[in-house]
Formats: structure tokens, sequence, C-alpha cells
């Protein structure tokens, strides 16, 4: 009753308020897209800011210094990947708690029995010995500590190996303050990424909550370490092709520039569709749900699994819900597959350019890799061997679509401003030539 009372009176506000609304982004977007205008059309075009149009990896480091750098970031990139592999193999191969103290750099291996037997007394006070592996002797855990020492030593082979050439590269000035202060970001979100992983090991000394079949880290910490890893990765590995590939300023062609852009949009949807599958993914290895529903393509006989939203509160269910998080998973895995065939079949009908075309055949190949990969580890209830090559092939497929991305990426407003600065200034050549001309 009251609704209808003051309904003539809210509608008419809610509209007004609505219009405004409207004509204020609106208003908005055309300040901003003026003043980028504006910028681009005080430009004053001398030697160095051409130079740098034509070449903006003047402004990432010194001028010859671009190999050098760029290599050294791919090639941490590269360390940080098998990082990430080795940690899939830690944790499915249950090594990840065997190492019940954070000592970052001081952590010595054991050398003779009575250190190994301290180490293991140690294991022994935590939920995963006393409720998973009491028939565990030293021997047996001497393999897994292996595996995590391993671990934790890459850690920091990392950290020295992107560290040290760091101070040696800003001592001899080759970084310029973009990528110096990048550069130092990462390596301070390096530093944070190794107390992350402790973090992430306490959770799982703690006590066993339901909805894991074994004493198991938190997937929620679980969640944070891996997506903190691989955003180091691909800043590694994006910002080390920066220097090392031609800038899109030198390789641009009229010709391809459609199909280029075309290529472009769908790749920056598929780089969205694969970010969920990795972090459905890694729901699924932190419950261990992909040991369950191991019938492909339907989910032991229906399409969805049984009490798919059957946890309290709701939320959980994307989480600690085994059923649903599969579900979840095989649901991107399938939408960001249908969408890689789609660029595929693109590239083949439009002009993209040879290095482009081949990129994305590289990526859609990978792709098939992964969906085959992921079906038989399924099938197989994750035998170690599979489910690592899934993990690390995972990596893989957001590194062909990175490439891809990089490859098709568009040229800065700053170098089409200068290509149409200099379209007007030959113009405006050829008229004065005619003007000339008639004069004769």
């Amino acid at each position: 009753m009251l609704s209808k009372v003051f309904k003539p009176f809210v509608q008419p506000a809610s509209n007004s308020f609505k219009n405004i609304a409207h004509k204020s982004n609106r208003n908005l977007w055309l300040f901003r897209r003026n003043a980028e205008k504006d910028a681009l059309a005080d430009i004053k075009y001398d030697e160095i800011t051409v130079e740098s149009i034509k070449d903006p990896r003047a402004e990432f480091v010194k001028p010859g210094k671009e190999k050098v750098v760029g290599y050294w970031l791919l090639a941490t990139a590269g360390a940080v990947f098998c990082m990430i592999t080795l940690g899939g193999y830690t944790r499915l191969s249950k090594s990840g708690l065997s190492m019940t103290k954070w000592k970052p750099i001081a952590y010595k291996y054991p050398r003779n029995q009575e250190q190994w037997e301290e180490e293991f007394e140690n294991y022994k006070k935590y939920p995963e010995y006393l409720l998973a592996n009491k028939d565990m002797d030293v021997h047996a855990f001497k393999s897994i500590f292996l595996v995590e020492y391993a671990h934790r030593t890459l850690g920091n082979i990392i950290g020295a190996m992107f560290g040290l050439p760091l101070i040696y590269f800003l001592g001899r000035g080759y970084l310029r303050p973009k990528l110096r202060n990048r550069c130092l970001g990462l390596f301070a979100f390096g530093g944070v990424q190794g107390l992350i992983g402790w973090w992430m090991v306490k959770s799982g000394m703690q006590e066993k909550p339901d909805y894991q079949t074994r004493p198991r880290v938190s997937p929620y910490r679980l969640l944070v370490h891996l997506n903190a890893a691989i955003l180091i990765y691909g800043a590694l590995f994006w910002n080390g092709l920066n220097l090392v590939r031609a800038p899109a300023e030198a390789t641009y062609t009229e010709a391809f520039a459609k199909g280029m852009k075309t290529a472009r949009g769908k790749m920056i949807a598929i780089l969205h569709f694969i970010a969920l599958n990795i972090i459905s993914g890694v729901t699924v290895a932190g419950i261990d749900a992909g040991k369950v529903f191991n019938t492909w393509p339907d989910m032991n006989g229906g399409f969805m699994p049984a009490g798919y939203l059957k946890r309290t509160p709701l939320w959980s269910n994307f989480f600690e819900n085994m059923g649903n998080v599969q579900f979840n998973h095989r649901i991107f895995a399938y939408i960001t597959y249908v969408a890689s065939c789609y660029l595929f079949y693109l590239s083949r009908q439009q002009a993209m350019g040879p290095v482009a075309t081949r990129a994305i055949a590289i990526f859609f190949f990978l792709v098939n890799f992964q969906v085959m990969l992921g079906i038989t580890t399924l099938l197989r209830q994750v035998p170690v061997g599979e489910a690592v090559s899934h993990q690390a092939n995972a990596v893989g497929v957001l590194s062909a679509a990175l490439y891809t991305m990089h490859t098709v990426r568009r040229p800065n407003p700053r170098y089409f401003a200068y290509v149409k600065y200099q379209a007007t200034k030959a113009a405006e050549g050829l008229k004065h030539t005619a003007a000339i001309k008639n004069t004769l």
C-alpha cells in the first residue's frame, strides 16, 4: 500500500538519479579521452622522443642492455616455473609438512642418524603423522623430507638469482625508473611469498577440517600461495618478453591490424577464463576433489554432482564441497576450450600475420594437451605423474596465452599520433610543392 502511495514520487527521483549518473560517467569518459588527445597533441617530436616512440624499451632499460636484462627476467621466470612444478610434486607426494620449523636460510640438512631422529620426532607431534602416517619409519621420512628441503632450497636460489643481478643492474644504471620499480616490487613480493608459504604450511599442522580426507594445508592458503607464485611468474615472463622481443611499434602492419585486434579481444577473455581454471584447479587440489567422481564426461552418471550446494554457509561450497569444486573446474575448462577453438578458427580466417598465427596454433595445441591430461588424470584417480604434468602444463598454457597476447598487443597511442603527425607533415609538404609549381 505504501509503495503505491510513494511510487509517483520515488520513480521520477530514481530515474533522475540514473540520468545524472549516466551523464556523469559519460562526461568523465569524454574528459579522459579529451585529456589523452590533448596530451598526444602536445608532444614535441624531438630526436629523443621519436626514438622512444619507435622503441619503447628505452623507457625500461639503458639502450643496448635490453637482451641481458630481458634474458635475466626470463631465466628467473623459468626458475619460478620449476618452483611451481616442484611445489605441485611436494603437495602430491605428501611431503610439504615434513619440515616443521621455519628457518628460511639457516635450516641445515640432517647429516647423521641422530639429526634424522630429531627431525622425525618433531614430525611425530603433528596431525599428518598421528592420523595418516603412524606406520612411517625414519627411512620413509627421509624421502619426503628431501622433497620439501629441495622445494625450500630452490626458493632461496631464486631469491639470489633475482636479487644479486638486480643489485648489479641498479648499480650500473641499466634499469630505468619504470622497470626498476617493477623489479623492486617483485623482489619484495618474492619475500612475502616465502612468508605466505610458511603461513600455508602451518595450517597443515593444525587439526584436520571435516572437508579434507587427510591432514592437508588450508585450501584457502594454498590458493593464495599458488596464485601469488603464478602472478610473480607472469610478471617476470611478460616483462622479459617486453625486452627480448621487437616492440609492437616495429612490427605493426596495417594489413594485419584488424585480425590482430580481433585476436587481442578474444585473448583477453581467454586469459580471464584461464585464471578461473587455475583458481578452481587449486581448490580441487586443496581438498583432493580429483579423487571423487572419476568418470567423464558425466559425474558418476549425472551432469551435476549430488549435493552441489549442500554445505553452509553457501559460499563455502565453492571451496570445501568436492563435487562443487570439481564441477566448477570442468565447466571453466569447457568454456576455455570452446573459446580457444573459436580463436584458432578465427586465426585461419583472418589475416593476423605468421607470428600471431603460429603463436595461436601453439597455444591451441597446449590447450588440447591440457584437456587430455585433465581427463586422464581424473579417470586414473590422480596419479602423481599425470597430476604434476597437468599442473605444469597449466602454467605452460598460461605462458602460451601471454606470449600470444604479447604478439597481438597494440602499439602505444603515441606511435599512432606520431604516424598521423608524419602523414600530416608529408601532406603539407606535397601541398607546398604543388603551390610552388603553380607559381612557376
